[in-house]
């Protein structure tokens, strides 16, 4: 076999596409948890499943970039796009780990739309990807990722503000009402991170135009 010494094509693209479908997947299955409690055992294992092969795949993106000369794009940023894909997915991970640990009764209102707004959210990180790997237009994705975060927040800001409107002596009450805390606190996180991802890709964008 004949030795060469020019650069093998890596994929990149594919590969944080592929990595973008198992954000999609982990947020697809959040939805699941908040839509029926009683699929919460099950779609918990499935983001474990898929969150491992995330994990997996985020360190093959980086050692393919150790070992690749010539990248489609700048190295560093296919490095931020892989880290806040990996770190959106992990959050996502934590949201639906924490509901399950706290086997809630009923989920609460914002908790299900934020959910489902965070699908939507990942869901158009994956279209900008795909603009940026064709060089086209993402001004539509990205707006429509603003307007998906500031509705959100108004949900987060809402939920918040049920749990402290509650007043009660009961022991148990306040403990549920300190576990939602935490599991829209983590809600909170991955909505950032993700439009920080949108962010990541427009800024590649422009600096490709």
């Amino acid at each position: 076999m004949a030795f060469s010494i020019f650069p093998k094509n890596i994929h990149f693209f594919e590969l944080l596409n592929r990595q973008n479908r198992i954000l999609n997947e982990s947020a697809l299955q959040l939805t699941r948890i908040v839509d029926d409690c009683a699929c919460v055992d099950a779609a918990c294992k499935t983001v474990t499943l898929i969150e491992a092969d995330a994990d997996e795949l985020c360190r093959e993106i980086a050692r393919q970039l150790s070992q690749t000369f010539i990248t489609p794009i700048d190295r560093e940023d296919i490095y931020r796009l892989n880290l806040a894909q990996e770190d959106s997915i992990n959050l996502i991970k934590s949201i639906a780990s924490r509901m399950r640990l706290y086997g809630f009764e009923y989920i609460r209102f914002p908790a299900r739309k934020m959910a489902h707004k965070i699908l939507a959210m990942t869901a158009l990180t994956g279209e900008m990807i795909c603009c940026l790997e064709g060089k086209r237009e993402i001004s539509s994705s990205l707006r429509k990722i603003k307007e998906l975060k500031i509705e959100c927040e108004m949900l987060f800001s809402t939920g918040l503000a049920e749990l402290h409107d509650v007043e009660t002596g009961d022991t148990r009450e306040v403990i549920n009402i300190m576990r939602w805390t935490q599991v829209y606190d983590r809600f909170e996180m991955a909505i950032e991170r993700i439009d920080d991802l949108a962010d990541a890709i427009e800024e590649v964008v422009l600096k490709n135009a």
